[in-house]
């Protein structure tokens, strides 16, 4: 069954204790292109977040999406509606794109001179073509194949050159919170079947292989006695333990962790 509706009303027609688990993705209040629809102030109401942790199940899971600049606020209203705030989930991708303002265009602008087209650079049409055509991008205006490249006009412009306002967005945050248990983790589970989280579900499949790992052989202060460094050992076994990052598998992700895990290799090194 599908309800379609405002949540604040819908919810009130819900019974108490009827709900497994709730999944949701509030606006992120952040005025969206002057969107009215993203700057209600919802996800900070801690009504709305009372109302879902009344229709949840004792033990139940609530996570919630939020942006990097206001999931604070979000987190706060529903810490205030009653949740245990358990832990946050970052889900990363790599189809964000920076909005950010080009200080050294701003203030030839400011200064009414002139910059000299030079060239023509690659916009994000060009480097993401599948992205051509979307709604957001129709709406956006954001997906150009190509941009011309400018130079500075004025000695202040030439100053701030390559200086903006925003890093390129790449994660966000997912709140995970759950409604105060009946008792205990097990009495719980087995009176309404929520409150645990099914790890063996969410495993990622696949080998483990352990990093090197240092010891002391003489434990710690061991007086002068060296180090050693156990080899790595691979384990074949249900998959790993499921973590609180998360990510969309796209090649940019994949390369930044993949650089990451090398660089974490040599600072063990």
């Amino acid at each position: 069954m599908i309800l379609v509706g405002d949540s604040r009303e819908t919810l009130k027609g819900l019974a108490d204790s009827s709900v497994d688990s709730c999944v949701c993705d509030p606006p992120y209040e952040l005025g969206f292109m002057g969107k009215a629809w993203d700057s209600t102030g919802i996800a900070y109401d801690v009504g709305l977040w009372s109302e879902v942790l009344r229709v949840l199940k004792p033990g139940g899971h609530l996570l919630a999406f939020g942006g990097t600049r206001t999931h604070h606020r979000m987190v706060c209203a529903i810490e205030d509606a009653g949740f245990e705030i358990r832990d946050e989930i970052q889900w990363l991708y790599g189809s964000g794109f920076p909005k950010s303002l080009d200080v050294s265009k701003a203030i030839d602008k400011a200064a009414c001179a002139e910059r000299e087209v030079v060239g023509k650079v690659a916009g994000m049409g060009k480097q993401n073509p599948k992205w051509n055509g979307t709604a957001q991008g129709r709406a956006e205006n954001s997906f150009k194949s190509e941009y011309d490249a400018t130079t500075p006009a004025t000695v202040a412009a030439k100053q701030w050159q390559g200086w903006g306002t925003a890093l390129k967005p790449a994660c966000e945050p997912i709140c995970v919170a759950r409604k105060p248990l009946g008792g205990t983790v097990a009495a719980n589970v087995l009176a309404h079947g929520t409150g645990a989280i099914n790890v063996d579900g969410c495993r990622v499949d696949g080998t483990v292989t352990t990093n090197p790992l240092v010891r002391n052989v003489g434990g710690f202060g061991n007086n002068g006695m060296a180090n050693q460094a156990e080899p790595p050992q691979s384990v074949t076994s249900q998959g790993r333990w499921p973590a609180n990052v998360i990510h969309d598998g796209s090649e940019e992700v994949l390369r930044r962790l993949r650089w990451q895990g090398r660089a974490r290799v040599h600072l063990l090194l």
